[in-house]
């Protein structure tokens, strides 16, 4: 396509310049910290205090399981204790009576030795006692299943009156706070990262931020050859979804317009470029946008010392 012939038509000479390349590295939105909620224990869910959507606080209860058994193994392991200390109390009686008795010469020594022998049999006895009552203890513990740290149930894999098994999730609790964009990022690209640096993140509705990188791993991925890197988003963003970072990945040369030079034709993109005859337009493939500064990359349809037309 081409203008009617004109005379002293000035334009805008393009030549090759550098520019920062950066490149699209996608990843989801993640909580900084994430559990599953399971047990240790095996035992029905006699309640379920919180759902999907829930706020909890650190340290609130989340499930509350069947103590039945619990209750039952206490009662034992109570009676045991008080069955090793009277145990342990009539040894030690009987332990000092041949102490006495051998002082007198009335027993021999090894009927002294035997009487301490059972006293020491007897203290092994209480403090075996002692020691399943407190695992009884402890698994009562476990019949209240708490919160982490604040934040929002985000899974529920169990309603009340199902079985809890030890390692099966009941719940995902997400913290509360800043969400990130976890990004692989290629292995060769890492370089030009680091701590505190920002990138620009888009979201797929197109909402977008400028997201400090909190977290540049050390090491590279042996599968992929990617190095993830953490940057801090907004709280309001939702986690699970894709989001797309524009990362740095050094300086090239490359032929660069301004975005308001550029003529689109439906899925065509072309620039009006001064020649001997006037204006023509030129059809052009373009690239990369240059960050900050309203220029696009052109990938092929231009040459250095090409003039176009603003």
């Amino acid at each position: 396509e081409t203008s009617r012939p004109q005379t002293n038509v000035s334009g805008v000479p393009v030549q090759a310049e550098e520019i920062a390349v950066r490149i699209p590295v996608q990843g989801p939105v993640v909580a900084r910290n994430r559990a599953e909620i399971t047990t240790r224990m095996m035992a029905r869910v006699s309640a379920l205090t919180a759902d999907v959507g829930s706020r909890v606080r650190r340290g609130e209860v989340l499930i509350r399981l069947g103590t039945a058994d619990i209750a039952a193994n206490r009662a034992k392991a109570e009676a045991a204790v008080t069955m090793a200390e009277a145990a342990r109390a009539e040894a030690a009686r009987h332990a000092d009576r041949m102490d006495t008795l051998l002082a007198q010469d009335v027993v021999p020594q090894v009927q002294r030795d035997q009487a301490h022998l059972m006293l020491t049999q007897a203290e092994s006895q209480l403090a075996m006692a002692e020691a399943s009552l407190r695992e009884v203890e402890t698994a009562g513990t476990y019949a209240s299943i708490r919160a982490p740290f604040d934040g929002e149930v985000v899974s529920r894999y169990t309603d009340e009156g199902d079985v809890a098994a030890p390692g099966m999730p009941l719940l995902v609790v997400e913290e509360a706070g800043p969400r990130e964009a976890k990004l692989s990022v290629p292995a060769e690209a890492v370089a030009g990262l680091a701590v505190g640096d920002t990138l620009q993140v888009t979201a797929l509705g197109g909402r977008s931020a400028f997201a400090p990188v909190r977290v540049v791993a050390q090491g590279a991925d042996p599968m992929s050859k990617t190095v993830e890197v953490r940057a801090v988003l907004p709280e309001d963003w939702p986690t699970g979804v894709s989001v797309t970072a524009l990362v740095p990945a050094g300086i090239t040369q490359a032929i660069t317009i301004p975005t308001e030079a550029v003529v689109r034709r439906g899925q065509l993109t072309g620039v009006r470029v001064v020649t001997a005859d006037g204006v023509a337009l030129r059809w052009i493939r373009l690239g990369r946008t240059v960050a900050d500064q309203d220029r696009v990359e052109v990938l092929s349809g231009l040459s250095a010392g090409d003039e176009i037309v603003l």
